[in-house]
């Protein structure tokens, strides 16, 4: 009995442009190489040792913008505090004059109070008062 190729029909389904599968799908896709345990326990590693090093990076940075931060309000409150000793004024004691100004006028008009650290400051005439 002689085996020879087995003649395939017209398909049921009707789709006769379908070719006849040679091989599986899953085959012809190379299959995947797996890294052994080492080399992923140096991978992680690695990784870990980058973390580190990012984080220190982040909290060398941190502490820089809190020092630039501190300076600068350290130089601000300077100097407002020389802002105010060099100041000459011109106290306002009758009301109506306060009240007969234009908006304009009224832009230039401070008051001093204290503020929470005991200091005093230039506030706008307006401003609400502390507290």
């Amino acid at each position: 009995s002689s085996v020879g190729p087995v003649l395939r029909g017209r398909p049921v389904s009707g789709r006769t442009w379908k070719g006849v599968q040679a091989t599986r799908a899953s085959a012809t896709n190379p299959s995947v190489t797996t890294t052994t345990w080492a080399a992923k326990a140096d991978a992680r590693k690695q990784r870990e040792v980058v973390k580190a090093q990012e984080a220190a990076l982040l909290e060398q940075r941190k502490l820089r913008l809190a020092d630039a931060k501190r300076r600068r309000e350290e130089k601000r409150a300077r100097k407002q505090r020389n802002e105010l000793k060099s100041a000459s004024y011109q106290v306002i004691t009758n009301e109506r004059t306060v009240k007969s100004m234009s908006k304009k006028q009224l832009r230039a008009v401070k008051r001093t109070r204290m503020s929470a650290e005991g200091e005093i400051e230039l506030v706008d005439a307006y401003a609400p008062t502390a507290g």
